[in-house]
Protein backbone atom coordinates (compact mmCIF):
# COMPACT_ATOMS: atom_id res chain seq x y z
CA UNK A 1 0.00 0.00 0.00
CA UNK A 2 1.06 3.49 -0.37
CA UNK A 3 -0.02 7.00 0.46
CA UNK A 4 -0.33 9.87 -2.03
CA UNK A 5 -0.89 12.75 0.45
CA UNK A 6 -1.01 15.30 -3.52
CA UNK A 7 -3.70 13.18 -4.33
CA UNK A 8 -5.95 12.28 -1.46
CA UNK A 9 -5.56 9.07 -1.81
CA UNK A 10 -4.13 5.59 -0.32
CA UNK A 11 -3.37 2.74 -3.39
CA UNK A 12 -3.26 -0.91 -3.24
CA UNK A 13 -2.86 -3.08 -6.18
CA UNK A 14 -3.97 -6.51 -6.76
CA UNK A 15 -2.29 -8.09 -8.85
CA UNK A 16 -1.10 -6.12 -11.90
CA UNK A 17 -3.96 -4.88 -13.18
CA UNK A 18 -6.23 -3.62 -10.62
CA UNK A 19 -5.74 -0.15 -8.13
CA UNK A 20 -8.11 -0.05 -5.26
CA UNK A 21 -7.95 3.70 -4.28
CA UNK A 22 -9.25 4.69 -0.65
CA UNK A 23 -9.57 8.50 0.06
CA UNK A 24 -7.67 10.35 2.58
CA UNK A 25 -10.07 12.71 3.34
CA UNK A 26 -14.01 13.57 2.13
CA UNK A 27 -12.72 16.75 -0.02
CA UNK A 28 -9.88 14.33 -1.93
CA UNK A 29 -11.33 14.04 -5.50
CA UNK A 30 -12.34 10.12 -4.98
CA UNK A 31 -13.56 11.26 -2.03
CA UNK A 32 -15.94 13.48 -3.73
CA UNK A 33 -16.52 10.65 -6.20
CA UNK A 34 -17.62 8.46 -3.56
CA UNK A 35 -19.76 10.95 -2.12
CA UNK A 36 -21.73 11.19 -5.68
CA UNK A 37 -21.80 7.98 -6.90
CA UNK A 38 -20.71 5.49 -4.06
CA UNK A 39 -18.42 2.22 -4.79
CA UNK A 40 -17.18 1.06 -8.00
CA UNK A 41 -15.12 1.76 -11.18
CA UNK A 42 -13.47 5.19 -10.70
CA UNK A 43 -11.13 5.23 -13.90
CA UNK A 44 -9.23 3.45 -16.43
CA UNK A 45 -5.32 3.25 -17.46
CA UNK A 46 -3.52 3.41 -20.13
CA UNK A 47 0.17 3.04 -20.41
CA UNK A 48 2.51 5.12 -22.42
CA UNK A 49 5.78 5.08 -23.25
CA UNK A 50 6.38 8.47 -23.82
CA UNK A 51 3.99 10.84 -21.66
CA UNK A 52 4.58 14.17 -23.05
CA UNK A 53 4.33 12.93 -26.51
CA UNK A 54 0.87 11.31 -25.95
CA UNK A 55 -0.77 14.77 -23.69
CA UNK A 56 0.47 16.95 -27.35
CA UNK A 57 -1.31 14.30 -29.18
CA UNK A 58 -4.42 14.29 -27.09
CA UNK A 59 -4.44 17.74 -26.26
CA UNK A 60 -4.19 18.39 -30.81
CA UNK A 61 -6.68 15.56 -31.39
CA UNK A 62 -9.03 17.90 -28.59
CA UNK A 63 -9.39 15.87 -25.89
CA UNK A 64 -9.31 18.11 -22.33
CA UNK A 65 -6.83 17.58 -20.16
CA UNK A 66 -6.69 17.81 -16.32
CA UNK A 67 -2.90 17.65 -16.24
CA UNK A 68 -1.03 19.51 -18.98
CA UNK A 69 2.01 18.04 -17.57
CA UNK A 70 3.09 14.68 -15.95
CA UNK A 71 2.37 14.20 -11.71
CA UNK A 72 4.31 11.85 -9.31
CA UNK A 73 1.55 8.65 -9.55
CA UNK A 74 1.76 5.54 -7.34
CA UNK A 75 4.97 3.38 -7.10
CA UNK A 76 7.21 5.76 -8.92
CA UNK A 77 5.43 6.12 -12.27
CA UNK A 78 4.97 9.65 -13.68
CA UNK A 79 0.76 10.52 -14.53
CA UNK A 80 -1.73 12.46 -16.16
CA UNK A 81 -5.37 12.61 -16.37
CA UNK A 82 -7.67 13.24 -19.28
CA UNK A 83 -11.35 15.26 -17.91
CA UNK A 84 -14.26 13.08 -18.60
CA UNK A 85 -15.67 15.61 -20.19
CA UNK A 86 -13.58 14.65 -24.03
CA UNK A 87 -14.12 10.77 -22.62
CA UNK A 88 -17.04 9.52 -22.88
CA UNK A 89 -17.47 10.27 -18.90
CA UNK A 90 -14.55 8.33 -17.75
CA UNK A 91 -11.41 9.66 -16.06
CA UNK A 92 -9.04 8.11 -18.17
CA UNK A 93 -5.09 7.92 -16.65
CA UNK A 94 -1.53 7.79 -18.53
CA UNK A 95 0.57 5.88 -16.90
CA UNK A 96 4.42 6.20 -17.71
CA UNK A 97 6.03 2.97 -18.36
CA UNK A 98 9.67 2.27 -19.74
CA UNK A 99 9.43 0.44 -23.05
CA UNK A 100 9.84 -3.60 -23.35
Amino acid sequence: METLPHQGVRVQFVGPRLELLEPLDADSGVGRFLARNGPGLHHVAFASTDLEADLARLAGEGFELIDTEPRPGAFGHRVAFLHPRSTGRVLVELVEVTPP
